[in-house]
């Protein structure tokens, strides 16, 4: 399971729950974020891909299912397009290729950042992660990710978000079945971008939920009602 861009690994609490009883489950931090290594250079595509395949080898873990949320769904996407022992691919609230739009509402973030601070940041980035349910009935899960927000080191919030600005992947190229999830009040990656990505994948399925663009984080029990199901019929598991 890959957080997204600001979460840690504690972020999937909820979703992971679900698969405790079929699944060896493997969380971790990505870099620059939780408790992982913070250099200050630009966390790019190609570090992230390369730290997962070094925590896979040194774990003598294979033919993995990954399941990233946002940055983390690129992560996955590019990693199961590199490595073809990659078994599935559940990719939520994500995108392929930064385009011009996308890239303006993340430099947003990072002008905020400059100007203000951490916490600037998340009230300019907020309105386009949750969603209207969230907002309306968890005020306090969007507060926790404030305090944490808070505490993000400036070099790390512009390495992450320079990161997520890099990068187009060519998703034609992944052999293994990919499910596209997407929230339909997403508003940073929206659900026609998951039906660009569907057109160009081999093996490709795409459904949307009632979430913001922090799916797995707003509604935990979409694991449980929607990727859990598709797994278990993907590789016929009872």
């Amino acid at each position: 399971m890959i957080n997204g861009l600001f979460a840690d690994l504690t972020s999937f609490d909820g979703a992971a729950f679900y698969l405790r009883n079929k699944f060896r489950i493997l969380r971790y931090d990505c870099r620059g974020q939780g408790l992982s290594p913070k250099p200050n250079s630009v966390y790019t595509l190609d570090d992230h891909v390369s730290d997962l395949e070094h925590l896979l080898k040194k774990l003598d873990i294979s033919n993995p299912v990954l399941i990233g949320l946002s940055n983390g769904g690129r992560i996955a996407l590019e990693f199961a397009r590199r490595f073809k022992n990659v078994s599935a691919v559940i990719a939520c609230d994500t995108y392929d290729k930064p385009s011009p739009l996308l890239k303006a509402k993340l430099r947003s973030w990072l002008l905020a950042h400059e100007e203000s601070g951490p916490l600037h940041r998340f009230d300019i980035a907020t309105p386009w992660i949750w969603g209207e349910e969230t907002f309306r009935e968890k005020e306090e899960l969007i507060l926790s990710y404030r305090d944490k927000a808070g505490l993000v080191l400036d070099h790390v919030v512009k390495n992450l978000i320079l990161g997520a600005l890099e990068t187009d992947i060519d998703v034609s190229e992944i052999d293994c079945p990919v499910l596209l999830v997407a929230g339909t009040e997403d508003l940073l990656t929206p659900v026609f971008y998951h039906e660009s990505m569907l057109s160009n994948l081999k093996h490709g399925e795409l459904v949307t939920v009632k979430a913001g663009h922090a799916s797995l984080l707003e509604r935990p029990t979409i694991m449980d009602k929607t990727i859990l199901p598709w797994i278990l019929k993907t590789f016929n598991i009872q």
